[in-house]
């Protein structure tokens, strides 16, 4: 039994393994031939038999007075009542994540010298390139200058 039947979600390895290379192969057809003897040119006219004609959305939509309405039932719950734009989350346990000042990825590294975060060796090539001053002004993007007096 072919994967896709044993159902498994991986797609066929070749082409070959799929229901149509298996039809066409079986009927000895080049692909699609049935649909060009039958004069079919647009697919959007052919019963689709995977759709169902019957099938209603639950979904209900909401008018901007329906939805200002329930702004206004909401004005009237007491301050300290829980909804999902006044619920304050606690600070995170874990460490602020470190962002490379010259690429915006990760940065796993920090240059001792200027203290210029950066990536991956390629990056720190470029920063020991730097002009005098201008790590300076890497540092103020992320508030971190040293103002030295």
């Amino acid at each position: 039994m072919p994967a896709y039947k044993r159902g498994k979600k991986s797609r066929p390895s070749s082409a070959a393994e799929t229901p149509l290379a298996q039809h066409e192969a079986k009927e000895g057809t080049e692909p699609l031939a049935s649909f060009k003897e039958s004069g079919i040119t647009n697919l959007l006219s052919v019963a689709k038999p995977f759709k169902n004609p019957d099938y209603k959305s639950n979904r209900r939509w909401k008018n901007l007075k329906q939805v200002v309405a329930q702004e206004e039932q909401a004005s009237d719950w007491p301050v300290d009542f829980p909804t999902h734009w006044n619920i304050d989350a606690a600070p995170s346990l874990l460490p602020q994540k470190k962002y490379c000042d010259l690429t915006g990825l990760p940065a796993k590294y920090t240059d001792p010298k200027t203290n210029v975060r950066y990536h991956s060796a390629e990056v720190y090539q470029l920063v020991k390139t730097l002009q005098p001053g201008s790590e300076q002004q890497y540092l103020a993007l992320r508030n971190a200058s040293v103002v030295l007096k």
